[in-house]
């Protein structure tokens, strides 16, 4: 067990308060998402130029301010046995805005925290993981929608396979009805996770391989 101790440790990043220390911004390149580190740029901390949604009363007034919803960092993930629970830490990327959405999107993902953590336990402790509830990640759109994608764990020789996925979505813009949505597309039929990774929206029977590197 003190081998594998630092598996089920707190994370050191909890530590740090001061904004969320996994910041990205995401271009893409070549047919693929690129996340580059926040630390590469002269602001290291985007999420603080977005308003929360109760802030906007108090925002700059632009005549159209994006807002957000609170962003994921720490989630744990408890066992089915005598194992103590797994912690799971997000990267939160910035998407650049684009026709269908102006105000850019923010991308929140456990996936590498996923990939890192549980391809690392052994083999015969996978068991009591087995079926276990993960929030895989999470947009913003920064207008007032959410969409956040959970699934189940499953385990097998080639990688974690993402069983029964589902989505939720949140429209913060019911409890702020003197807000107004930009002129954005409707119809989101999917959104895609890093590359070549696509799942349905409104669908609970597709799923997402994620690859041992």
């Amino acid at each position: 067990m003190d081998l594998y101790a630092h598996l089920f440790s707190a994370l050191p990043c909890t530590a740090d308060t001061r904004y969320h220390p996994h910041q990205y911004t995401i271009s893409f390149q070549n047919g693929e998402n690129i996340w580059t580190p926040q630390e590469e740029f002269t602001n290291r901390d985007f999420l603080c130029l977005i308003p929360y949604s109760q802030d906007l009363s108090e925002a700059l007034p632009h005549f159209v301010t994006p807002f957000r919803a609170q962003v994921f960092h720490i989630v744990s993930i408890p066992s089915s046995g005598p194992l103590p629970p797994i912690f799971l830490c997000a990267k939160v990327g910035h998407y650049t805005y684009s026709t269908p959405f102006p105000f850019g999107c923010l991308e929140t993902s456990f996936i590498d925290s996923i990939k890192d953590k549980f391809l690392q336990v052994p083999t015969e402790w996978l068991t009591y993981f087995e079926g276990a509830l993960v929030l895989l990640v999470s947009y913003d759109f920064l207008d007032g929608r959410t969409i956040t994608l959970y699934g189940h764990l499953h385990f097998m020789d080639r990688g974690i396979l993402i069983v029964s996925v589902w989505s939720n979505t949140v429209l913060v813009i019911i409890s702020h009805s003197y807000l107004l949505l930009p002129r954005t597309r409707d119809n989101i039929n999917s959104v895609h996770i890093q590359g070549n990774m696509c799942i349905c929206l409104g669908s609970r029977a597709m799923f997402a391989l994620l690859q041992p590197e």
